[in-house]
Formats: C-alpha cells, structure tokens, sequence
C-alpha cells in the first residue's frame, strides 16, 4: 500500500513537473517527429519511395527533430520544478496531477481545438517537407542554387548524354550510408560557399569516389560483350578552307566473361571480374600512374612500376581499384578542347566551311584570357565580326548572315568549356578517355610500366585497342564498303 503511494506521488509528481510549455513542446516534436519517421518506413518497405533524397528527410532531418524533443522535455521538467521549489510549493502540491476534467465544456472544446490544430499541422508540416525533398532533389537545385560554384558542372550537364539523368542519381546512388556521407559533405561544401572558400576549380573526389559499380553499373552493363566499335572522326584544319579529314576505326570495346564464352577488349581486361587491376596515382588528379597490379583470370599477380624501379613496400596500402570512373572520368561533365569543340560545330553547320580561317580565328578567341564568363562569351563574338569585317568585307557583304551565325557559335563553344570566375575550362578537367586531351592510356600503356624481372611490359601498341580502317583521308570514308571488307 505504501509502495503504491509512493509510486502514485512520484508520477504525479513527473506530470507536474511536465505541465510547461516547454516541455509540451518537446512531446509534440518528438510524437510529431516520430509518427513521420514511422509513415516514411512503412511507405519506404512498401516500395513507394525511389528518390534517394528522401532519406534526408526521413533519416536525417526528423531524427534530430525527435532527439531535440527528447532534450526539451527533461529541460522543461527541470525548469518547472526550480519554479515549484521557488515559490515554496510543498511536496503534495509537486506531487498533484495536472486537473484535466473533461466533463468541463471549456476544457473539451479546448481538447478538440489542439488535436484538430495537431492534425492539421502534422499534414501541413509532412507535407511541406516533402515538398522541400522534392526540390532539393531536382537538377535546378543542384545546378543552379549556388550558381557561380555549380555553373561549369550545370552547363556541361545539360549539353551531355546524361542530361536527362538526376544528378543525385549518379553523386549519391541508391543506400542510405552513401546518402549520410553525402550530405555530411555538402555541409562542408554549404560552409565553403556561405564563406566564399570553396576551390576554384572544384575538385573531383576521387579518392573517396562512390565505386561505378555501385553507381555507373546501375545502368551500363560492360559485362556484356559488345564487340568492336565503329567511330568515324572529323578533323579540321586551321587552314584558310578548314579543310576536313577523315579517321574511320574499330574501337576493341570488348567485355564478356569466361563464363559466357566471349570475352577480351578493353573492358575486359581493365573493369570486369576476370581480371583485377589495381594501382596508384602519382598525383592527385590521376593524371600519372606509379604502380600497377594485375591479377589474371587464372590467378597470376604481376606487379609493374616505371621502368621496373622498387618501391616503397607499403605503397599497395594506397592502391585503388580501377573501374570505369578511371579512364569516362568526364561521362557528363565534359569540357571539349576548343579544336574538338569546334570540329564538332563545323561538323554540324557543314556552312560555315564557307568562312575563311573560322576555326583558326574562333580556336585563338576561344583560348584567350577573360576576367569573367559573360566578358569571354561577347569578346569571342567581338573577335570574330572584327576579323571577317578587316580581312573579309566581300565575305561579310555577300553572307553577313553567316558571319553572324559563325560568331554566335563560337562565342557558344567559349559559354561551355570555358569559366574563369571558376578557373575552368578543358586544361583544369582533362577527358582520359583516348589519349588526344591527356595522357590518358598512356598514364600505363607507355612502354615503360613493366614488373622487375622485365617479363613484362605493359604496351604502348596502338592495335591492342584499335584498328585503322581510314586515317586522315580527305573525304568521308565508304562505310558500307568498311563494313563488307570491300
């Protein structure tokens, strides 16, 4: 009976001590909190949910709401009993219940009031915040909320074959550990940018780089064998005609397995589960290798260094596994070498072949030095109307309509590759694919990369990956006849 009183007299004393605003606070957030995390989990198992950001809201954002309720509530708790014992409470009044009598209209009305408000604000605030996740998952968000720092990335997104590609989808993947790291990070990169202290130009993280194949292969599919490739190239020159050339080759793509059957390229011996290859950079960026470790398919470890050379022993604890992010390390954020950029123009508006020295004259105003973007893009456009206007004024009178057209484009190409407020262009974001803007296969395939016993090199042959059918031909090659042997 004791027993009973006493556990009656501290309960009592609990709620007492709960009957203040903060502590009311405090419970609302929390329940609050906890039904929406509650409603996320059961939606989220029942497979609703695809958007990795709503794990922001659902496993970031309210948890910190449910533990800030937590902490109100004892906070309020002690603050009511300082009240209590300072104004000389006795111990019957500490222990006293809060008087709630619903059979008092005032009270009942006031009971409906606060659940119906309650209601209203849990649909209100979930409804909101999911809002909000929609938001900050979309493209806009990413590329345009902290305009100058995402500008370069933004631009070249949108004109790359993943343009219709969510970028959360490609820089977080599916997973909730990945999203956590994730965003733990874009709250330094939030700090940087409120601070104006974020790099320029923005860096790749490629030591901490989510894995492709956890990213890259949710999508693409190099276990399967696709075979050789056919790409044709078009090259201009800066001569008065920009006269064309033409390169037609078989890229060695390869793929496939041993277990399928068919096997061997490129992909097969760099990226697929047959063989193993790890190495180590030489420089932040990946822009030289020191060391190579290949493990073949039937077990063989070799191990290849500059020319031989020994390393440090403890120089494997370094060592990365390649995948595909390591030769496409620009799949869409790509910035074209003014030559590449303008070949592709040239390309496409076959006319303005027509207009002397056009990709001379734009490669020299795309590659000058500009204080900022919008001063680069009317400078590029000034610089091409003034030279057709001094050096061609019948080209100008005859077609000033292409001149116009051809000034516009390449004052277009210098919008795209080029942002010095940023410090970005294609010499701060090389493309490793190739070996034409950057060492790229030949970061190993040098001649020089080879184990200690010399057994091994690995090759600088230009066939182990592609095959000349045409190169530098002046006129488009026959494909159907390439493609018959004829």
């Amino acid at each position: 009976m004791v027993a009973a009183d006493f556990s009656r007299k501290n309960l009592g004393r609990v709620f007492n001590y709960a009957n203040n605003p903060l502590t009311i606070i405090g419970i609302g957030l929390t329940t609050l909190s906890a039904l929406v995390i509650i409603t996320f989990v059961v939606v989220e198992f029942f497979g609703e949910l695809g958007n990795p950001y709503i794990g922001l809201f659902a496993y970031v954002a309210m948890p910190a709401v449910f533990v800030l309720g937590l902490i109100l509530i004892p906070i309020g708790m002690w603050r009511r009993r300082r009240v209590l014992i300072a104004g000389g409470a006795t111990e019957i009044e500490k222990s006293r219940y809060p008087r709630l009598d619903f059979n008092d209209p005032k009270i009942r009305r006031g009971a409906i009031i606060i659940i119906a408000l309650t209601a209203i604000n849990a649909v209100i605030f979930g409804s909101s915040s999911f809002l909000a996740v929609e938001e900050m998952e979309s493209v806009e968000f990413c590329g345009e909320t902290c305009h100058t720092v995402m500008q370069p990335e933004y631009t070249a997104y949108q004109q790359s074959p993943h343009s219709r590609v969510a970028c959360v989808e490609c820089h977080i993947g599916p997973g909730a550990s990945w999203f956590v790291k994730s965003k733990l990070d874009g709250l330094r990169q939030v700090w940087h940018t409120a601070m104006n202290t974020y790099h320029r130009p923005v860096g790749t993280p490629l030591k901490n780089l989510r894995p492709a194949r956890e990213t890259c292969e949710q999508c693409h599919w190099p276990g399967k064998h696709h075979g050789d490739k056919l790409r044709v190239l078009v090259r201009h020159a800066t001569d008065e005609a920009n006269t064309p050339s033409y390169t037609a080759m078989l890229l060695k793509t390869g793929g496939g397995s041993l277990d399928i059957g068919r096997h061997g390229g490129i992909h097969w011996w760099h990226i697929e589960s047959d063989n193993v290859i790890r190495f180590v950079p030489g420089d932040d960026r990946n822009e030289s290798v020191l060391w190579v470790e290949l493990t073949t398919a039937d077990g063989e470890v070799r191990t290849y260094t500059r020319n031989g050379e020994e390393l440090p022993a403890d120089v494997a604890s370094q060592a990365r596994t390649m995948d595909c992010i390591d030769c496409h390390n620009r799949p869409t954020h790509l910035f074209n070498t003014p030559p590449k950029a303008l070949d592709w123009i040239l390309e496409t508006h076959p006319e303005l072949i027509d207009l002397p020295f056009f990709k001379k004259q734009a490669q020299a105003a795309i590659e000058g030095e500009y204080a900022t973007h919008s001063e680069g893009v009317a400078a590029v456009r000034e610089a091409l109307l003034a030279f057709y206007q001094n050096e061609y004024p019948e080209v100008v009178a005859e077609n000033s309509k292409l001149v116009e057209d051809g000034a516009d484009l390449a004052s277009r190409v210098f919008a795209r590759i080029s942002f010095p407020e940023m410090n970005t262009n294609w010499e701060t974001h090389p493309n490793h694919i190739g070996h034409d803007d950057s060492p790229g296969c030949w970061r190993c395939h040098d001649d020089e990369m080879a184990t200690a016993d010399g057994k091994h090199v690995i090759p600088m042959d230009c066939e182990i990956c592609h095959v000349f059918l045409v190169e530098d031909a002046p006129d488009p090659p026959d494909l159907a006849g390439l493609i018959n042997g004829v």
